[in-house]
């Protein structure tokens, strides 16, 4: 029995190490840049082209965006996206293509850069959390 509880805390380790933050560099500026062109074309008519939103639409910046969405994983940001966005024609984005709002979305939130892009990948995203502050 003490053998399992080892090995059930070895493996709640495991996935804790395997846990990225959003301080870690998840996308590059080119993926960035594909999701800004995408924004402007999808978002930027409800989310404003500074993504402060307006009365209908929430803020993506700022402490309105770590409100919403810190200590969240970003796999869920991405599923919440798909599910209703954009309003006209929900789901209707490559996978791929919401990733990269995404990714244009943490450069406005100030997160750094790294040397991969962030991936569309459901896993990986779910083991990606949104903090407000380096740890």
């Amino acid at each position: 029995m003490l053998y399992f509880a080892a090995l059930a805390a070895g493996c709640l380790t495991l996935a804790a190490a395997q846990t990225r933050t959003v301080w870690d560099g998840v996308y590059t500026d080119a993926q960035a840049e594909r999701g800004r062109a995408s924004y402007q074309q999808s978002c930027a008519a409800c989310h404003r082209e500074d993504l402060r939103g307006d009365s209908t639409a929430p803020s993506l910046v700022g402490e309105s965006f770590t409100f919403l969405w810190g200590d969240m994983e970003v796999g869920e940001l991405l599923a919440r996206m798909q599910k209703v966005m954009p309003p006209e024609r929900p789901g209707s984005l490559p996978a791929q293509t919401y990733a990269d709002i995404i990714a244009f979305v943490l450069k406005k939130n100030e997160f750094p850069t790294g040397g991969g892009e962030l991936s569309a990948d459901s896993d990986s995203l779910h083991a990606l959390i949104t903090v407000k502050t380096a740890k």
